[in-house]
């Protein structure tokens, strides 16, 4: 009778230490699943999502918000000594930026104040109403010069992609090269941003010397002609990426743990142990500049890996999109901040949410401006579940281990007292 009664405890013990060990295998894979869905895509994806946007945008507000006085009294005159100390920079990008963030730095009253004229404008874009509604805020005199300094109102016909890129070049930034004579006019502003063959073959005539100081502007250059050829909007996009970078690396204004990682991916896209073998081939002989530049383009085209090009071009999508949300000169000030590809996505989803409010924001924090955009997580039904998955799983582990602990070490029964004794 004893060992009957022993089957079946040895049996459920058994049952309970697999089911332990089951869910001690399942937890950490719950556990992972949880903070993925949590995490993942939200805040530096290579492609935002709406969810991760709205956040951002809060948290825009936010950081605005937190960089005003408490006092009510305050908001107003800090916010337009901030307004007015950018005019005076002729920072037009920060000057926008501050103007598109007047309502959540103004605070409640006023920021309605400002929301509301914007609504009820009809005329110009999202962006122009407000900018319009936030001059209401500042000095007659002064609302007029900033009106002047940023172009408002703004004329109705749209310039051209290169003639937008070049117009808004400040002073002393150069972006792209001289045209080269006889290139196709269809092909002009592709060339004024990447320079010319002559110049290529002379940068190539260097390399193979040992000047590698220059080295992410030499390989930008030489990618970007082998793709000027190309007609597809991409390449375009492309195009105009390189110049930004190539402006940026002239003008020392990449940070250093950026220029490693652009230079890396660069050297991925065309190796150099595989590029340098090609141009010594290709300038060996003497020849005209016209020929020597056809034949260094050449070998850049031979020596371009398609899978390190992938990756390079997915980092200067992200750089065309800082652009076009932005402008060229937003895009380098951005760039000044960004030490890799992460901060480079951050520095993306700042332009989609807030525009023109990302540069301001950074001229304000810095780098940490960039953290911003990571917008948390995203509590949807889907995330719901997930945590009620891992709670009840937890609550199982809990149960098994306490049932295994009643079946081998059971609670010994009371000793039964001697009646009479």
């Amino acid at each position: 009778m004893a060992k009957q009664r022993k089957q079946p405890t040895k049996q459920a013990g058994w049952m309970l230490a697999v089911m332990f060990n089951s869910l001690l295998i399942l937890l950490p894979v719950i556990a992972a699943n949880t903070v993925k869905q949590a995490y993942e895509g939200v805040g530096v994806a290579e492609q935002p999502t709406i969810d991760a946007i709205i956040q951002t945008r809060e948290r825009i507000n936010e950081a605005f918000e937190d960089l005003a006085p408490n006092e009510a009294s305050r908001k107003l005159p800090f916010w337009q000594d901030k307004v007015q100390r950018a005019l005076e920079e002729k920072d037009v990008d920060a000057l926008r930026g501050y103007l598109l963030a007047a309502p959540p730095m103004l605070g409640k009253d006023l920021g309605k104040q400002v929301r509301a004229r914007a609504e009820a404008e009809t005329k110009g874009t999202a962006d122009e109403r407000l900018i319009r509604a936030a001059l209401q805020k500042m000095p007659e005199s002064i609302a007029r010069a900033i009106e002047y300094e940023i172009g408002m109102p703004q004329s109705q016909a749209a310039p051209p992609v290169g003639a937008a890129a070049e117009a808004e070049i400040a002073p002393g930034e150069e972006i792209g090269e001289v045209l080269e004579a006889g290139v196709r006019p269809e092909l002009d502003w592709r060339f004024r941003l990447l320079g010319s063959y002559g110049d290529l073959a002379g940068m190539s005539q260097r390399w193979i010397s040992g000047d590698w100081s220059d080295s992410i502007v030499f390989k930008l250059t030489g990618i970007g002609l082998v793709q000027q050829g190309n007609s597809d909007g991409l390449s375009d996009a492309n195009i105009r990426a390189v110049s930004i970078v190539k402006s940026a690396s002239r003008s020392k204004r990449l940070t250093p743990g950026f220029t490693a990682y652009f230079d890396a991916r660069a050297g991925e896209a065309v190796p150099r142990e595989v590029l340098t073998p090609a141009l010594e081939a290709a300038l060996k002989d003497l020849a005209t500049t016209e020929v020597r530049g056809a034949r260094v383009r050449e070998a850049f085209q031979k020596s371009i890996d398609p899978a390190g090009l992938v990756r390079l071009e997915t980092d200067l999508e992200q750089i065309d999109k800082i652009a076009t949300l932005t402008s060229p000169t937003a895009a380098l000030t951005l760039l000044s901040y960004v030490e890799d590809g992460t901060d480079l996505r951050r520095a993306r989803m700042l332009t989609e949410a807030g525009g023109m409010q990302a540069v301001a924001l950074v001229k304000e924090r810095g780098t940490e401006a960039l953290r911003v955009a990571d917008a948390g997580v995203r509590w949807d039904n889907s995330m719901v579940l997930e945590i009620m998955s891992l709670t009840a799983a937890g609550m199982l582990l809990f149960w098994v281990a306490l049932s295994a602990l009643r079946i081998y070490f059971p609670k010994r029964k009371p000793k039964a007292e001697l009646i009479g004794a």
